[in-house]
C-alpha cells in the first residue's frame, strides 16, 4: 500500500521547526511565535494522515517522522526554558523596584 505521506513534507517540517529552534535560540519572540504556528498547522495536517497510513509508513519515513516528534519536544523544551528565563528576570525587576520603592521614599 502506497501513501500519501511524502519524505519532502516531513523534510518541510523538519525545516520549519529547525528555524523556528534558531529563532528560539535568538530570542525572536515573533518569528518563534510565527514558525511555532506555521508548524502547528502543518502537524494539525499531518496527524490525520499518520493515524491511518502509520501501518503503511516506509521504515525511512516512519524515522523522519520521529525526528520530527523529537525535534518538536525539543523546541517546546527550549519555550518552555525561555518562559522560565523570562519568569525569572520578571522576579528580579519586580524585586528590584520594590527595592528602589523602599529605599528612595
Amino acid at each position: 500500500m502506497k501513501t500519501s505521506i511524502q519524505p519532502a513534507q516531513i523534510d518541510a517540517m523538519l525545516a520549519t521547526l529547525n528555524q523556528a529552534l534558531a529563532a528560539c535560540e535568538a530570542r525572536d519572540f515573533d518569528l518563534v511565535t510565527r514558525l511555532s504556528e506555521q508548524q502547528e498547522s502543518e502537524l494539525a495536517t499531518l496527524l490525520p494522515q499518520l493515524q491511518v497510513e502509520v501501518a503503511s509508513l516506509p521504515d525511512a519515513t516512519r524515522e523522519r517522522v520521529i525526528l520530527l516528534i523529537a525535534q518538536r519536544e525539543h523546541l517546546q523544551r527550549e519555550i518552555a526554558n525561555w518562559i522560565g528565563q523570562m519568569r525569572d528576570e520578571m522576579q528580579t525587576v519586580s524585586q528590584n523596584n520594590r527595592l528602589l520603592k523602599t529605599y528612595t521614599s
